[in-house]
């Protein structure tokens, strides 16, 4: 077989057999606008809405990796490999194949059903029959006056103004609120600058004008300021000269373990900025089924003592009471004689801070940053020891 036969065979398998990526973006019909004149748009279609002008963003219909039966209407990063999503119609609402966005004779955009009701979350009403939705170059899904830009999902966009809007993590768990604050659970802030937009070069511009820079600064590249699944927010810079990888240029908890719910009840998280952050159960307690459970239970002030936690801090959310104790010794008592207060946290240093932990042990972590000293109530009766003494904690500690 000739050397020119086998090249001819080795050219004609990948030009018959492109990439999924590459495969998927020919068999896709882009258009500019989505007016009256070419509704209905239903999934299956294969339809894309691009950017008119850099064509760096798209947006239609995609279905899920884990459903072939079920699909978002989203807006996502076109040009790059894993074609990043970041927005999506109703948070992530998810729609059948016989739904269709449609715009009906009264200039109303609607995202129906198969029943014909309309799943579209707000109200999006044209002037007239060339009324458009078009996808502009910043990432904007407009159409007349409604825009994807005041109903953002988990991200916000270089120039997006963020206009007190909030963003909700994927998973639901965690809030941006009014693009202030960081919260779990719906009410525990852990964190709290208040932003007005992220710039094109890498500039977090705050409420008072003041600013911070990502590290990549002044770059020109793709960006988008997401919060992410830990809690956590992040700025992210696409870096083209290694497989179109997201790099964090920004983040705004330094320590993972500051991030309420990282960890579960009675649990302390434990890890760095560096490492990973995983959770252990303190002295007194043992885990049973994923959840740290206590070994005895103690029912009074004669049956209960203290075991102390260098550098253990439960934030408590709800669950605390700062008390501003004149010493440790009136701290102390004031958590043994009642019965609801699981332990204190307490700082030697002089400015009386004393914090009583009520009901419930949350938000436990192990930071020498914090300065707090952790005294955990326990059974006379309980054998355990501190294992958290001084700088180091034990290297018995386990989940």
């Amino acid at each position: 077989m000739s050397i020119f036969y086998l090249l001819l065979l080795f050219f004609s398998f990948f030009l018959c057999n492109p990439s999924p990526s590459t495969a998927q973006q020919q068999q896709e019909q882009s258009f500019s606008a989505f007016n009256i004149s070419n509704s209905p748009w239903t999934p299956t279609q294969n339809r894309i809405l691009v950017s008119s002008n850099n064509r760096t963003f798209a947006a239609g219909f995609r279905q899920l990796s884990t459903s072939q039966r079920l699909y978002i209407f989203a807006i996502w990063y076109r040009n790059i490999t894993d074609r990043t999503i970041v927005w999506s119609l109703g948070r992530n609402s998810t729609f059948s194949p016989s739904s269709s966005l449609v715009i009906t004779p009264s200039v109303a955009l609607q995202l129906n059903d198969s029943t014909g009701k309309n799943l579209f979350p707000s109200v999006a009403v044209g002037k007239s029959n060339s009324s458009s939705l078009v996808l502009q170059d910043d990432g904007n899904l407009v159409f007349e006056n409604w825009e994807s830009f005041n109903f953002p999902t988990d991200t916000f966009l270089p120039n997006q103004p963020m206009n007190n809007n909030t963003l909700v993590s994927r998973n639901g768990k965690y809030i941006f609120n009014n693009s202030k604050d960081l919260i779990f659970n719906e009410t525990d802030v852990y964190w709290s600058i208040k932003f007005q937009y992220l710039d094109s070069d890498g500039t977090l511009v705050k409420d008072n004008s003041a600013s911070w820079m990502s590290a990549d600064q002044g770059a020109s590249h793709l960006r988008r300021f997401t919060l992410d699944d830990d809690g956590n927010l992040r700025v992210y810079s696409l870096d083209p000269s290694v497989n179109d990888t997201w790099r964090v240029v920004w983040k705004a908890v330094q320590e993972p373990c500051t991030i309420y719910g990282t960890c579960g009840p009675n649990s302390i998280c434990m890890g760095s900025e560096r490492n990973s952050p995983y959770c252990v159960c303190p002295p007194g307690f043992q885990n049973i089924t994923g959840e740290c459970k206590r070994k005895i239970p103690f029912t009074g002030p004669e049956d209960s003592k203290f075991l102390r936690l260098d550098y253990v801090n439960f934030s408590g959310g709800s669950n605390q009471t700062d008390r501003q104790a004149l010493n440790f010794t009136v701290c102390e008592s004031g958590c043994l004689a009642n019965p609801s207060c699981l332990g204190f946290g307490y700082k030697f240093t002089g400015k009386q801070y004393c914090v009583h932990q009520l009901d419930r042990l949350l938000y436990g972590y192990w930071s020498p940053a914090t300065e707090t000293a952790m005294f955990l109530r326990v059974a006379k009766t309980e054998t355990d020891e501190s294992n958290f003494t001084g700088i180091s904690p034990s290297s018995s500690l386990s989940s």
